[in-house]
């Protein structure tokens, strides 16, 4: 029987955003839709899986950015204050459609959903869902890989290796405060490939990475095997590429399953709808308006809005006959590949953002369980974690991936173009800076080494591509530019500072404590490699 596996990967990133002097920003509430339709669903269909005995693997790479704020105090209790202002408006909900039984069946399903996200978050897993997923990875469930301190976009910065470093050092030191296991694995934020990554990849100890499907096909040769198993790099690294058409199956937003017309309407939320008063209890509307989680309607077809409301059952049916689509054409793909690859071990790749099941996705969740305990029956085709996959790797032959990232244009368009181009002279001078100062004050303590701290703190926080992306989108360019502004400043001040030899305490402390990511940072990971 042929060897054929399923490789599941989701990219757990956010950008870091805390304002403990602002609560209710409308930034903020990205977190928090995150942990209610995303993590904490998956961690319950993991724990229904395991208590079944259905066997699953999954691979996540959990950005540090989103650690460090999945940890924070601050932010745990402010969920937990959304949480419960969702439940009274929820309740006031029922009251406002007490003549639509179809619609307040709904809102008792959303009801349900808020409160038993409470009950998770507060009272099992007190407040942080960390432990859990670390508690999968020690029972063999999940792979966790690491990942850059911030999702840095590399290519663009091959050319100075030290921030590769310090990007990667830090997200080791970030990954072994959360989780126990020893990674193998490297996430490259966006899948952004570029020749000269392999080298510094390998010399951090990780046995693989992944690249997108054009990264192999473009490749010079391209792998005899094309997408359906790893390939190695000229030094040991294995890397994998995605399989993009099965990932596209689901996320096409032309003809993905994800958007078929029985799912729900993730676009037609009631916060974009309702009026300020209506909505003040649960937020103040001149902050943003924002997901509430209250939504009431299908898809539909055609692009217009439809006015029928979303059919729970009709749903559910839809998942079943998706996942077993889904999996019948992964199963066929990967036998007629075996079969021409005289039987060799195949793979096939799917990784996506985390957020998409969940909160593009309402179903995804479910969908995704689905597919764990439907293939858990087969033998066919397995689930398998990326480690036990790398070793398939053929001998023999060297793969040189080509230029590429997992954005819709294949390259570096998102993250480089007139919008945000005015971005990098700033952060790439900062940069140059930094491994400055790493050189001239090797050696400091006390207060300069807080400042030299902050700096590479301020400085990974500039580098993050969630800046430049949002860059692209007017609802969020004023913020990204304010938020890469600070940054770039803060880091300014301590470089001046330095330079005039004064650092005010009251400005550094209260810098700190705003950007509180990354205490055990240390800025000496700048420095060059002698």
């Amino acid at each position: 029987m042929a060897d054929t596996a399923l490789v599941f990967l989701l990219d757990a990133h956010l950008p870091f955003i805390r304002h403990p002097d602002a609560p209710g920003c409308v930034e903020e509430s990205r977190l928090f839709n995150a942990i209610s339709y995303t993590y904490l669903p998956l961690l319950r269909a993991c724990t229904s899986l395991e208590t079944e005995g259905v066997p699953f693997k999954l691979a996540m790479a959990f950005s540090p950015s989103l650690c460090e704020m999945l940890a924070d105090p601050l932010l745990q209790t402010r969920y937990l204050e959304s949480l419960d202002r969702s439940i009274d408006f929820g309740l006031a909900e029922l009251e406002r459609h007490a003549d639509d039984e179809a619609v307040r069946e709904l809102i008792k399903v959303h009801l349900d959903h808020i409160q038993l996200n409470r009950r998770d978050f507060n009272d099992i897993y007190e407040r942080n869902i960390l432990p859990k997923f670390d508690y999968f990875a020690t029972r063999g469930h999940l792979e966790i890989l690491a990942t850059t301190a911030t999702s840095c976009y590399l290519p663009l910065f091959v050319d100075i290796p030290e921030t590769i470093n310090a990007q990667i050092e830090t997200g080791l030191i970030i990954y072994r405060k959360y989780f126990t296991s020893v990674p193998t694995g490297f996430w490259l934020p966006a899948m952004a490939w570029c020749p000269g990554l392999d080298e510094i990849i390998k010399s951090y100890g990780f046995q693989y990475t992944f690249v997108e499907a054009h990264g192999f096909l473009f490749a010079d040769p391209p792998p005899p095997a094309g997408v359906f198993a790893p390939s190695t790099c000229g030094n040991g690294l294995v890397v994998f590429a995605r399989d993009r058409l099965a990932t596209t199956e689901l996320t096409s937003p032309q003809t993905g399953c994800a958007f078929k017309p029985e799912y729900l309407d993730m676009d037609r939320d009631v916060g974009f709808e309702l009026d300020e008063g209506m909505l003040a209890p649960l937020y103040d509307v001149r902050l943003g308006r924002r997901v509430t989680g209250f939504r009431y309607h299908a898809r539909g077809t055609g692009g217009a809005p439809c006015e029928e409301t979303y059919g729970i059952a009709r749903a559910h049916q839809a998942v079943a006959e998706d996942a077993s689509a889904f999996i019948e054409r992964r199963v066929e793909n990967l036998s007629r590949a075996s079969a021409l690859l005289e039987g060799a071990p195949v793979t096939t790749v799917c990784a996506f953002p985390a957020e998409f099941f969940g909160q593009t996705w309402y179903e995804g969740i479910s969908w995704l369980e689905t597919v764990f305990r439907s293939i858990a029956q087969r033998s066919d085709i397995s689930f398998a974690l990326p480690s036990a996959r790398a070793p398939t790797a053929p001998e023999g032959g060297v793969v040189n991936p080509f230029c590429s990232s997992w954005f819709d244009n294949g390259y570096a368009d998102d993250v480089l173009n007139s919008s945000n181009d005015w971005m990098y002279p700033y952060i790439r001078m900062a940069t140059m800076r930094m491994i400055d100062l790493a050189e001239r004050f090797p050696d400091d303590t006390g207060l300069k080494e807080r400042a030299l701290d902050m700096a590479a703190r301020e400085l990974l926080l500039g580098q993050t591509m969630d800046w430049f992306l949002m860059m692209n989108e007017t609802d969020q360019g004023e913020y990204a530019r304010r938020r890469f502004e600070e940054s770039v400043r803060a880091f300014t001040v301590v470089y001046e500072s330095l330079g005039s030899n004064f650092i005010s305490t009251e400005w550094l402390t209260k810098t700190e404590k705003i950007d509180n990511l990354f205490p055990e940072i240390n800025y000496r990971m700048f420095s060059r490699k002698k």
